[in-house]
């Protein structure tokens, strides 16, 4: 009996310990702890608003996200929190939307440490979306598994694996690849390399039934023959510098090299106008990807480039094939100093041209590509954006509401307002005043699921310590 009357004598005891123990944990959850609850919903509470509708901020708004979707975007002051909200404070705070990548590669599934570890890195630089171009029959279950929530990652656009000779070298094959990468469930068709006839050819059937194409031009293929076929995206800026050079002109037998680069010195800039006019009246987007020629045509020697603090999340043998490409680049008749200067040049102007001119323009690096890690790159990628001429904003746009555009009306990301998918980035500057803001964080949201800055600087850190 006097056991039983101890016991009783210290429940008071145990239940206080135990709501002083709940309080804690919910304290850290607003605070922004990492743990989270499938399904919980968050508040972010009296934050800066960047909806990318328009340039402008909705100053001390509460956004609520439940379910992975954006519920309301209300001011603070009016705003109703649900009972059991996990509460971010966002108080000199800035919130805008998850950044596309749109033209990123992801890993295939013979090495999944790697893989994932690559989908970490972009969203940890709060991309939330990739258009993958790698091309990998794996990425059509990651896909899904990601967008179950099984698999932590940017939501995925698959395309086909490249689109080469031998599987589309004839027109009857090219028609055939088309309805095959479409039964699969592939995004997009993905352009390689394949001759002039079996490009028309596959262009006819993709068009016919519903299914976007895009990528490179390929040889013998004119800037001409894509926009006429209505190619959904040049990535690159592919044959715009062919397109330059005048009909006739005398390229003493050279070829036109890396992305026009054995051909720049030969363009005539009046014939700009027309290539833009062409782009718009096909409706064609261009990802430009100016950092795949930048990178190479920079006078940085590339054993300083592999010294960026990004590149410690790397393997090693993926930074000596960048080493190698760009000694190798050096060494190409077609790509010394002058011409790669002009080439860098050019593609700013064009890039400043055709957005001006109020063509489609969607945000690329081509990670992981020379120097490119993914989610740090598409930082790299906005700084020559602004450096070809174009604002923060209009920059940011081309990453967020102009990426969605390109998906079409079911695309649910982009902007910050209810019925969104709550891919958003808590910044401690405001992006519109400087683009290096975006690279302040203080977490990332993907899908509803909540990244604070310390999380995911804890599994960099991981990722770090695994290279090889």
């Amino acid at each position: 009996m006097l056991r039983i009357a101890s016991l009783y004598a210290r429940v008071p005891l145990i239940l206080l310990c135990a709501l002083l123990i709940a309080a804690a944990f919910l304290a850290a959850r607003g605070a922004g702890a990492d743990t989270q609850a499938p399904g919980q919903t968050i508040a972010f509470i009296g934050v800066n608003v960047v909806p990318m509708d328009r340039e402008r901020v909705l100053a001390n708004q509460t956004v609520v996200v439940r379910g992975g979707q954006i519920v309301s975007v209300t001011p603070a002051a009016a705003a109703h929190v649900p009972a059991g909200a996990r509460r971010i404070e966002g108080q000199g705070r800035w919130l805008m939307p998850g950044l596309a990548e749109m033209h990123g590669h992801v890993p295939g599934a013979e090495d999944p440490a790697y893989r994932d570890a690559m989908l970490f890195l972009y969203v940890a630089n709060g991309v939330t979306t990739v258009r993958n171009m790698a091309g990998n029959a794996s990425h059509l279950a990651l896909r899904d598994r990601i967008a179950a929530g099984e698999v932590p990652g940017p939501t995925l656009y698959a395309a086909s694996p490249w689109l080469s000779p031998t599987v589309a070298g004839t027109p009857d094959k090219a028609r055939q690849a088309v309805r095959d990468y479409r039964a699969a469930g592939y995004d997009l068709i993905k352009i390689g390399s394949v001759p002039r006839d079996a490009y028309l050819a596959m262009a006819e059937t993709a068009n016919r039934i519903g299914m976007p194409f895009g990528g490179h031009i390929p040889d013998g293929v004119r800037l001409n023959d894509a926009l006429g076929s209505r190619q959904a995206s040049i990535d690159h800026l592919d044959r715009y510098v062919e397109f330059l050079v005048p009909e006739g002109t005398d390229t003493a037998g050279r070829p036109a090299g890396f992305f026009g680069s054995g051909w720049v010195q030969f363009i005539d800039e009046r014939r700009i106008p027309d290539a833009v006019r062409r782009t718009i009246a096909a409706g064609t987007w261009n990802v430009p990807t100016l950092s795949l020629v930048e990178h190479l045509a920079s006078p940085e020697a590339p054993e300083t480039m592999i010294a960026r603090p990004e590149m410690r999340y790397m393997p090693k043998r993926v930074l000596d094939g960048w080493v190698k490409a760009k000694r190798d680049f050096a060494a190409r008749p077609d790509f010394q100093p002058d011409a790669t200067r002009r080439l860098v040049e050019l593609r700013r102007r064009l890039v400043r041209d055709l957005h001006a001119a109020g063509a489609p323009v969607a945000l690329g690096s081509d990670a992981p590509q020379f120097f490119n890690v993914p989610g740090f790159s598409i930082h790299h990628e906005m700084r020559m954006m602004q450096a070809a001429g174009l604002t923060p904003y209009q920059v940011l746009s081309t990453g967020t509401r102009e990426a969605a555009r390109y998906f079409g009306s079911k695309a649910r990301f982009g902007t910050i307002a209810p019925g969104q998918r709550a891919d958003l980035i808590l910044l401690t500057g405001n992006p519109l005043e400087k683009l290096a803001n975006v690279e302040r964080r203080a977490g990332v949201m993907v899908r509803g699921r909540w990244l604070s800055e310390s999380e995911i600087q804890a599994r960099l850190e991981k990722i770090a310590a695994a290279r090889d």
